[in-house]
């Protein structure tokens, strides 16, 4: 980017004009980007090993992400970092939910997927 010294409010005015068109190309390359590389991007291939025979990935993949979002979601509700019974507190939330999760992923995802 090349500094330019506007003198007056015309040059203003033609340089702002100049820069909204530029900042419009970049967003527009940016966008075909952002689409090409989704578009590269196979979720099945996260999910499907090229020599992996196991079946239970994507399931683990998923229970290791909802624990994930609820161990965030227990610690800021109940203040894991403000107090030692909020952290006592989101530890046993946190191990109940994991286990939760561990033993019923099959039937939470049936129950999503049937709403």
């Amino acid at each position: 980017m090349e500094n330019t010294f506007v003198t007056n409010h015309s040059e203003l005015l033609s340089r702002l004009t100049e820069l909204k068109s530029e900042r419009e190309i970049q967003e527009m390359a940016l966008k075909y980007t952002f689409t090409e590389f989704v578009a590269t991007i196979n979720l099945g291939s996260l999910f499907k090993g090229s020599n992996t025979t196991d079946n239970d990935q994507p399931k683990e993949l998923l229970k290791t992400g909802l624990n994930m979002l609820l161990n965030l979601i227990t610690g800021l509700v109940l203040g894991k970092n403000r107090s030692i019974k909020g952290y006592l507190s989101a530890m046993m939330v946190e191990r109940f939910t994991t286990m939760v999760i561990d033993n019923n992923i099959i039937n939470i995802i049936t129950g999503i997927s049937s709403e």
